[in-house]
């Protein structure tokens, strides 16, 4: 079985356009310096708030908003529900067997593996 790699995108985004669930890609601080939020953390409506209270105009998140309006960290966590999906229906007939149960999980381990080194990957650059 073939493994997709994918990529975080970063964008900045006006505070405006803001909307619950998308991740800072990088600790947002006020004007003197102050951390308001930190990097990795997921945005809700009061985080957003504060955002605009401190007067933050633009910030980056995590994954840039798609036409549906879904972000790249929602499509990689579709993406990760889909590989568990998809291995479980391939495994479906032998899944009692002990062996092949081992070898889902370790096929399984691998494909996330190979997201999680994307996701460092893009981390670092």
């Amino acid at each position: 079985m073939k493994s997709r790699k994918i990529g975080i995108a970063v964008a900045i985004i006006d505070v405006n356009e803001l909307k619950p669930g998308m991740i800072l890609a990088k600790s947002v601080y006020n004007q003197q310096g102050l951390l308001l939020l930190e990097k990795d953390t997921a945005l809700t409506k009061k985080r957003i708030w504060i955002l605009k209270t401190w007067g933050i105009k633009r910030v980056r998140v995590k994954g840039k908003p798609k036409e549906d309006g879904k972000t790249a960290v929602e499509i990689e966590r579709e993406s990760r529900e889909t590989i568990e999906k998809e291995l479980k229906a391939k495994f479906e007939d032998v899944i009692d067997n002990p062996v092949m149960k081992e070898i889902m999980k370790a096929a399984q381990r691998q494909l996330l593996k190979n997201i999680n080194d994307q996701d460092a990957e893009n981390k670092a650059s």
